[in-house]
């Protein structure tokens, strides 16, 4: 019907001259001119725009339009109640960038433009940032029909009503009603996920306090067995040099050296021997370097060999210094053939002799 009452205003509109010699004959007789338009081609007609002004009564060259700017196409039509097209609707977008939005033109800023051939051209004289700043266009109710198409009846109370017997305050009431709904369900979901997420995150803690709880106790075990197995390496690092005075030393690790018809002594092979057997024995380095003379054996409480006295330096057995070690430094190696005996030390000659002098208990 919209379009029908379109079409028929402008083909009165464009045909003014032929109608006021028909109108006194009635309907069916209006002529069309090669010049008109109907409604039907003015709308989804692409309308152009042209930074030059163009004149309408100059035909342009073919592919004209090349050169200008397509800025959208004719949507809907505006006719005053005189039955003049005053305005149409513009469907731009494309040429902005932008989504496809409806702007309003004045028809007599519309210039009608042919070619050689006789095509028909639609062209504006206007920039992008105009048309950016365009309002967007409304369409208003008119006679009791909306312009998206809808049929619209008044009621004695004054309230539009839709054809399908809804009225628009009670789909708006209930769109606000569901929407406050899913607001609520919304916010009843957030709490409680929040409090999931809280009593999730409370048992984390408590795990995590437990962990932290039982390596600290660990860790503290683990500080006091190694500090007492440091104290344990210091005493057993600690000897008693002298008999009248307590001198601390370190002791030295006990050689492993290897000698060809030598084999290393067993504890209790050593503890048999006499002292004839180990006294005036050489003691040697790791390189078979004389560092000294065992002198005298010291005997401890459980009647084992406790310490060995060792005269270090001096020539002809004047000048010696003896010097008191553990019987755990020593390496005792005897021959697997005979009984002759080397003793070996991790030291040497200078490095005894920088030890405390042995005073004799």
């Amino acid at each position: 019907m919209k379009r029908f009452l379109s079409t028929t205003a402008i083909v009165l509109t464009m045909t003014s001259a032929a109608f006021a010699e028909a109108h006194s004959e009635g309907f069916g007789n209006v002529a069309v001119e090669q010049t008109d338009f109907l409604a039907s081609d003015l709308i989804g007609m692409r309308i152009y725009n042209s930074e030059a002004e163009v004149d309408a009564a100059t035909p342009v060259a073919n592919g004209a339009e090349q050169e200008w700017d397509d800025i959208g196409e004719i949507n809907d039509i505006i006719v005053s109640k005189d039955g003049e097209v005053t305005a149409v609707i513009l469907g731009i977008g494309g040429f902005l960038g932008l989504g496809e939005r409806d702007v309003s033109i004045s028809m007599d800023k519309i210039r009608i433009l042919n070619d050689e051939d006789g095509d028909r051209f639609l062209v504006v004289n206007t920039s992008k940032e105009m048309l950016e700043q365009a309002p967007e266009f409304e369409r208003p109710m008119m006679d009791g029909e909306a312009m998206e198409g809808e049929a619209m009846t008044e009621t004695d109370d004054n309230v539009t009503v839709v054809t399908n017997g809804e009225t628009e305050t009670e789909e708006m009431a209930n769109e606000v009603e569901a929407e406050t709904e899913e607001m609520v369900q919304d916010t009843e979901n957030a709490a409680e996920n929040l409090e999931a997420e809280t009593e999730e995150m409370a048992n984390e803690v408590e795990a995590e306090s437990e962990e932290m709880e039982q390596e600290a106790e660990t860790m503290m075990e683990n500080a006091e067995a190694e500090t007492e197995e440091a104290v344990n390496e210091a005493e057993a690092n600690t000897t008693v040099i002298t008999g009248d005075e307590t001198v601390e030393r370190e002791l030295l690790p006990r050689p492993e050296v290897e000698r060809e018809g030598y084999a290393a002594a067993e504890a209790d092979m050593i503890q048999q021997m006499s002292a004839d057997d180990l006294e005036g024995s050489y003691v040697y380095g790791a390189n078979d370097e004389t560092v000294g003379e065992i002198d005298t054996l010291l005997i401890g409480d459980n009647g084992q060999i406790d310490r060995v006295v060792i005269n270090v330096g001096g020539f002809l057995g004047l000048g010696e210094k003896p010097v008191a070690v553990t019987f755990d430094e020593l390496q005792v190696l005897k021959n697997v053939e005979g009984d002759d005996v080397r003793i070996y030390i991790d030291s040497t000659e200078e490095r005894l002799e920088s030890q405390p002098e042995y005073q004799g208990d």
